[in-house]
């Protein structure tokens, strides 16, 4: 009996021996990492720099700031004029609005290696990013594995995309899809379909608002859809969704959008403007970048809210363009059927304003 709990007792401490001597944290692949980084304004201070192919990390990111931030894997780059949608098709992965005080989680497993350059930590809110909120990283290869670098320096390949609706997805464009508001508050259709990136135009024919929602959430801006006003939502996720309204809950739309990225034919934005930040300057001041815009009848340019603050805009005259209420990190198309000239305005800002002429069709303004 001596003999038998001697040589139990001998296996297990063999056992502990051998678990000793097997791979540390950070290169054990079968392990999850947790790494805790405060950002705030405006900073990422992660207290791990350096990571390990193969590796689950689970990040644990805290704002500690003011401001709203985001936490992006992702390539150094200045975004200063891009749409977030695109920055976020720019990055390995990241997490969406943190608030001031708040926490988020993001796990991760680096599938390539990354040399100095390559990759970083970093919040591209307006104005973050140049005012030095990015911390740079690299990425080893696990001890005995054979991993290549990211390729593209680490973009992905489907950056050059834009389901988002506000680029030139590849192959031909999508024939325009309408539903139209009408008598008893009622959808003229039961359901639609579309791909991952086009725009819907919805025609509202009563005298009623309909603030849009969806069931599950599409990823679509907020829209209201004011009496007699035509508005056109894009639809940046794949999936079935339920279109309704806060007004009308019970008019109900079925929205399919397939997961083959798509654009909508003369949907395509010929110009952005960004509402921006410059937090290196003393007095925190916000612009419009660029301030003058030239296009033609029926032609649509990009209004991107870079700030972190939810922001209305007015046009002057009124070039019908609905109810512009931009969420912080969203962007809104904004279509001129009509020649003419209109200064649009920040009602949060007053003193911001950009000007957008619209030729006719023959090239001279009315």
């Amino acid at each position: 009996m001596k003999i038998r709990i001697y040589l139990f007792g001998c296996l297990i401490l063999f056992s502990l021996l051998l678990s000793a001597c097997g791979d540390s944290p950070s290169s054990n692949t079968n392990s999850t990492q947790t790494i805790n980084i405060p950002t705030g304004d405006f900073y990422v201070h992660s207290p791990q720099t350096t990571f390990v192919t193969g590796v689950h990390y689970h990040f644990v990111v805290k704002n500690e700031g003011q401001h709203h931030h985001d936490f992006l894997i992702m390539h150094p780059m200045t975004t200063e004029t891009t749409v977030m949608d695109d920055v976020y098709k720019q990055s390995l992965s990241y997490i969406y609005n943190i608030a001031p005080g708040e926490t988020k989680t993001l796990d991760f497993t680096f599938d390539h290696t990354a040399p100095s350059g390559m990759l970083e930590f970093s919040c591209h809110y307006g104005g973050h990013w140049e005012a030095g909120m990015h911390q740079a990283i690299v990425v080893n290869a696990a001890q005995g594995a054979s991993v290549s670098a990211y390729p593209n320096n680490g973009i992905p390949a489907n950056a050059n995309t834009s389901p988002s609706g506000t680029g030139t997805a590849s192959g031909p464009c999508d024939a325009p899809v309408s539903v139209t508001i009408g008598a008893g508050n009622t959808y003229n259709q039961s359901s639609v379909s579309l791909k991952k990136g086009d725009t819907l135009t919805i025609l509202n024919q009563t005298q009623d608002s309909f603030t849009i929602t969806t069931q599950p959430d599409a990823g679509i801006r907020f829209t209201t859809v004011d009496p007699g006003e035509t508005e056109y939502v894009p639809f940046p996720n794949a999936g079935t969704f339920t279109l309704s309204s806060q007004e009308h809950p019970d008019a109900k739309l079925t929205v399919q959008v397939a997961a083959t990225a798509g654009t909508t034919c003369g949907f395509t934005p010929v110009a952005t403007v960004s509402f921006d930040a410059n937090y290196t300057n003393p007095e925190n001041q916000y612009f419009f970048i660029p301030t003058t815009v030239t296009i033609k009848e029926g032609q649509r340019i990009t209004l991107s809210n870079l700030a972190d603050y939810d922001l209305t805009f007015t046009s002057t005259p009124d070039a019908n363009l609905g109810n512009i209420t931009l969420d912080r990190n969203e962007h809104q198309d904004l279509p001129f059927a009509e020649s003419g000239t209109y200064v649009i305005s920040c009602k949060q800002f007053p003193n911001q304003k950009f000007t957008v002429t619209v030729q006719n069709s023959g090239g001279d303004n009315n």
